[in-house]
């Protein structure tokens, strides 16, 4: 009697975790956990009950034998044991099949996502490659005019990669609408040339004590006050050096200044002298005291463009940028990959052409970081901060993976800077053997349950109705095309290090967060949000990779 109330009790017991199974976690790269337990149970408890079925036959065939056998309950307990080890050890592969399925559900809904979003955001009315709404923001013609001028309708250059606008931004940079490049090499736009008689122009709006040091800076260059240009300079030359090279000048414009950091400002100057004019990217670094400019510490130039203005007419001299950038037209071909191999060679070797660059956010690199590496935020190369990168060196980008490498090196190839990235990242690095300061495993530190947890939507819902904050990291474009209602952007890879904390600042105070993501950059970089958060003060709840799915 005691044993049938026992096996009675058992088949309870499973068929209630078989029926009312609980959803629990399971980790799937990249670092998710998605609510697979159900399933993972529900298997366990079919292969309990298949297994205990099967002793159960035996006992019952062999069954003068079994009482025959010594050390009964021993060989009984054993093969229990025996039932649970297979029951989870299946379950286990079991779990691991169901995750990479799950995940692979999860990249094939997100591509359907983003295919339906393109279309479904306006018509593309002449087939050009960019949507009517597109062609309208960008101030191209959604019926297929030639807005430059250039002979090659706006829809052949959007086809073949290049600016309808005459920008020189890339195909995919004029699609996304990507704010923060704004210093284009060999740019056209000859509408923005100033013509006027004026010997000092300023477009930038005077918003703090630096943009107004800038302004006063060259003001004074171009107004022939040389004295005072020079007292507000790096005084890195003598005064004579420093007033032969502006004697010339009959007109400065500041075009654009973009801020990087607190001390940092990249600028787009046009100096012209006489009917020459030269277009500059200046990366300045001014030096603060009380938060106030001193100085100038230190600047790096590129030449965005050169050319002459006769009879209001402007011209661009192709042949001297082409000259100026005569390493990259050298080997422009090169590979735009490279392996663990290559790189382990080249370090090995006695070459100096070359830099690595890291373009990983902060907080990975404070983690650990590829020893004589130099690190910057790809937001901040975006900003203007590749101007400081030499443009007659061999730039590796190493990332975490290599998705946002790739990503890096073709920007700063359309600036002229031969640059490559190494395939599999720094977690590939790493793997291969390759010397390493710190950790590269960025989940070891963060590996606490909420910086894996991936809500699904309906528990996403009543945590919003319970007072949960969404924090969408997903790239500004896909924000401005869709976004949950009530939900804010902060897409750390393509905010400017000087605008972070006001980002941030979106976030009310002490507030419980899930951040938002749909792909699989994105939502590495809402993990990344998710601990900056919990910097700040909030509590990070979790992540949240279907947005698709919410309003639906």
């Amino acid at each position: 009697m005691p044993k049938q109330k026992i096996k009675f009790l058992f088949l309870i017991i499973t068929g209630y975790f078989f029926i009312f199974a609980k959803p629990a976690k399971a980790v799937i790269p990249p670092d998710f956990i998605f609510s697979i337990t159900a399933q993972i149970v529900q298997f366990f408890s079919i292969i309990m009950i298949f297994l205990a079925t099967i002793l159960g036959t035996l006992v019952q065939f062999f069954k003068t034998k079994y009482y025959t056998i010594r050390h009964k309950k021993t060989i009984l307990t054993l093969i229990i044991i025996g039932i649970v080890l297979v029951s989870f050890v299946s379950s286990y592969f079991y779990a691991t099949h169901k995750q990479e399925v799950e995940y692979q559900k999860w990249l094939n809904e997100s591509e359907k996502y983003n295919i339906v979003e393109m279309e479904n955001e306006d018509m593309d009315s002449d087939g050009d490659g960019l949507t009517d709404l597109e062609e309208v923001t960008y101030g191209t013609n959604p019926h297929n005019a030639d807005t430059d001028g250039d002979s090659y309708s706006d829809g052949e250059e959007v086809a073949n990669g290049y600016d309808p606008l005459g920008s020189g931004k890339t195909k995919e940079n004029i699609e996304k609408g990507d704010a923060n490049d704004q210093l284009a090499i060999g740019a056209q736009a000859n509408e923005n040339i100033d013509t006027s008689d004026n010997t000092f122009v300023s477009n930038v709006e005077i918003t703090d004590a630096s943009t107004s040091f800038i302004n006063e800076y060259y003001s004074n260059m171009a107004n022939s006050k040389l004295t005072e240009a020079y007292e507000m300079s790096k005084k890195s030359v003598s005064y004579s050096t420093f007033e032969s090279w502006y004697l010339e000048t009959t007109k400065i414009t500041i075009d654009k200044l973009i801020r990087i950091d607190e001390t940092k400002s990249s600028i787009e100057l046009t100096l012209f002298e006489g009917e020459k004019f030269t277009r500059y990217g200046v990366l300045m670094a001014l030096e603060l005291r009380n938060e106030i400019p001193q100085r100038v510490a230190s600047s790096n130039v590129k030449i965005l463009a050169e050319g002459t203005i006769q009879n209001q007419i402007v011209s661009i001299d192709e042949q001297k940028l082409s000259d100026e950038y005569a390493f990259f037209d050298e080997h422009k071909n090169k590979n735009l990959l490279f392996g663990n191999q290559e790189l382990q060679d080249l370090i090995s070797s006695s070459a100096q052409d070359y830099i690595i660059l890291d373009a990983r956010e902060d907080i990975e690199y404070e983690n650990g970081y590829f020893p004589a590496s130099e690190h910057i935020r790809f937001a901040d190369l975006k900003a203007g901060q590749w101007i400081e990168i030499p443009d007659d060196k061999f730039v590796y980008v190493l990332c975490w993976s290599g998705i946002r490498g790739k990503e890096v090196a073709e920007f700063l190839r359309t600036k002229k800077i031969v640059a490559s990235y190494l395939e599999e990242g720094a977690n590939g690095w790493v793997e291969f053997g390759g010397h390493w300061i710190g950790s590269i495993k960025f989940g070891a530190q963060y590996n606490e349950s909420r910086y894996q947890i991936v809500f699904d939507t309906d528990d996403v819902r009543q945590k919003v109705r319970d007072g949960a904050f969404l924090v969408d990291t997903r790239e500004p474009y896909k924000f401005k095309q869709t976004h949950i209602t009530g939900s804010v952007n902060i897409p750390i890879m393509y905010t400017p290090t000087v605008n972070i904390e006001n980002v941030f600042a979106q976030v009310p105070a002490n507030s419980q967060i899930i951040t938002v993501c749909d792909g699989y950059v994105n939502c590495f970089d809402a993990k990344i949000t998710g601990v900056e958060l919990e910097r700040r003060g909030h509590q990070f709840l979790g992540r949240y990779n279907k947005p698709w799915e919410y309003e639906n």
